[in-house]
């Protein structure tokens, strides 16, 4: 059995004008899978589904990877390649073709559990994804190998490391339009790489993520659903970090990679679509 340490990021009241950043309990564990999301946390825990009789109404969310993403200013632009890109497969696991979307993900399709917390009976406003959470040779040939993210730790130019993400951000569902907030971002990888990757200021020069409350958009049903951006910010730095090596001690930072790297998150309300 595994056993949990909780560090805490503390923060002060910021001044008019600046962007908010959110008091987040992240649960490391150690001597096993240290960036895992778990139940300790309140906001931090799968959702809970809802039920309209037998109906499951939670909602779902859709994910894509920025292919690159830019490092510089809106003047002054600088375009590199991402460090966390998507399978190359759409939602429904078929491949995405050129001109289109190079990658797609959505919840309770193929193996993907991706869901936001709607703050209502028993569930936090948090967006929590698990590629890996249905994943079975069960699924349609397309659906298979389950989803998974490239993980770019050696650069752009060099093989990448694969894996299913494990994260949850905090609060997600309750921000506004235009709203901002600091969020750390944990690869929820340890169990499967045998490191995790964290972008979060509490391991310097490592640099929390930047999410945004995007304007609403229209989806394929004509509905206005919710937008959010991920992306990372500052150094663009994550600290790569192994199990730790004891009960009391917290996870071993062995590298800060650049890892730039951007997704959009979109809402997909229930009557939820049908696919694999």
């Amino acid at each position: 059995m595994s056993h949990r340490k909780s560090h805490r990021h503390f923060t002060h009241v910021p001044a008019a004008g600046t962007l908010v950043r959110v008091m987040v309990p992240v649960l490391v564990m150690a001597a096993c899978v240290a960036d895992e999301p778990t139940a300790a946390r309140a906001d931090a825990r799968p959702i809970t589904a809802n039920a309209a009789g037998t109906v499951d109404n939670t909602t779902r969310a859709r994910l894509t990877m920025a292919d690159s993403i830019n490092v510089g200013t809106a003047s002054a632009p600088a375009w590199v390649p991402a460090a966390v890109r998507g399978d190359g497969r759409l939602r429904d696991g078929t491949p995405a073709t050129p001109g289109g979307l190079s990658n797609e993900y959505q919840g309770n399709v193929c193996s993907v559990n991706a869901v936001i917390g709607s703050g209502v009976k028993g569930e936090g406003y948090q967006f929590y994804l698990q590629m890996d959470r249905f994943a079975s040779s069960a699924l349609p040939a397309s659906c298979l190998p389950t989803r998974y993210n490239r993980y770019y730790v050696n650069g752009p130019t060099q093989a990448p490391a694969n894996a299913s993400t494990f994260v949850s951000i905090a609060a997600v569902g309750s921000m506004s339009v235009g709203q901002t907030m600091i969020q750390p971002f944990h690869s929820g990888t340890m169990a499967e790489l045998g490191f995790a990757l964290y972008w979060d200021d509490e391991y310097p020069p490592s640099t929390s993520m930047l999410v945004t409350r995007l304007p609403n958009v229209t989806d394929e049903y004509g509905r206005s659903v919710r937008q959010w951006r991920v992306e990372t910010r500052g150094s663009h730095k994550a600290a790569l970090v192994t199990p730790a090596t004891s009960r009391k001690s917290g996870p071993v930072i062995t590298s800060t990679p650049y890892m730039p790297w951007a997704m959009t998150i979109t809402e997909v309300p229930y009557p939820l679509p049908t696919l694999p």
